[in-house]
């Protein structure tokens, strides 16, 4: 828990601080939730859910086109839940990343606005757990996911206010967080992507120029 609070204020930090020194760069504070899935791991649906916090920082090209770079914590994941007439039917996994997305935005007068853009991120902290082939149940705190993960995304969101903001976003890994795993959980195949939901509040530390 210390852990995760420790990284939370690092980017809370970082992004605020660093918002306060660049000029012509609005930044800010960001929280929002998760629905996560695991393609490849049998499972289907958004069932696990995840937190996302941060800070960001965003430069205006044009009265309508800005650039912004987020370092935000990300809980991501998968979760089947368990039955009693399956003894095989309890998974999870839990992926614990910071993520830096790049991402360009285009906003409309109405207060709507678009975007897309990469992400790169850091998994700190993994772990999988259910039951293996004889219904034993099994955690692994080292399951093999990828350190790094490359991902895109694409979304939509409403200036609320001229300091707030709501955005959703689609991401989906562009390479695999995970290739091909012995493991003793039935179900994983060769390859995986994270494939997530998100909703989320940004407020922004400064006015911005923008109506």
């Amino acid at each position: 828990m210390w852990n995760k609070l420790s990284v939370i204020f690092i980017l809370l930090f970082a992004t605020s601080t660093a918002s306060a020194q660049l000029a012509n760069f609005k930044g800010g504070l960001e929280a929002g939730v998760m629905g996560t899935q695991v393609d490849g791991d049998t499972l289907s649906g958004y069932d696990k859910a995840g937190l996302r916090v941060g800070g960001f920082i965003e430069k205006p090209v044009t009265e309508e086109i800005s650039v912004q770079f987020a370092m935000v914590y990300t809980q991501k994941g998968s979760q089947g839940a368990k039955k009693v007439d399956d003894p095989f039917s309890f998974y999870e996994i839990n992926l614990h990343y910071v993520d830096m997305p790049l991402t360009a935005r285009y906003y409309h007068k109405s207060g709507v606005f678009g975007e897309g853009g990469l992400a790169l991120g850091y998994l700190f902290k993994q772990k999988e757990e259910g039951n293996n082939l004889v219904g034993q149940f099994r955690v692994d705190e080292s399951p093999g996911f990828n350190k790094f993960e490359l991902s895109w995304h694409l979304g939509i969101g409403y200036k609320i206010f001229p300091y707030t903001s709501v955005h959703a976003q689609f991401a989906y890994s562009l390479l695999k967080i995970r290739g091909k795993y012995d493991s003793e959980i039935p179900g994983v195949y060769a390859g995986q992507y994270n494939n997530t939901l998100m909703v989320a509040l940004q407020i922004y530390l400064g006015k911005r120029d923008k109506s």
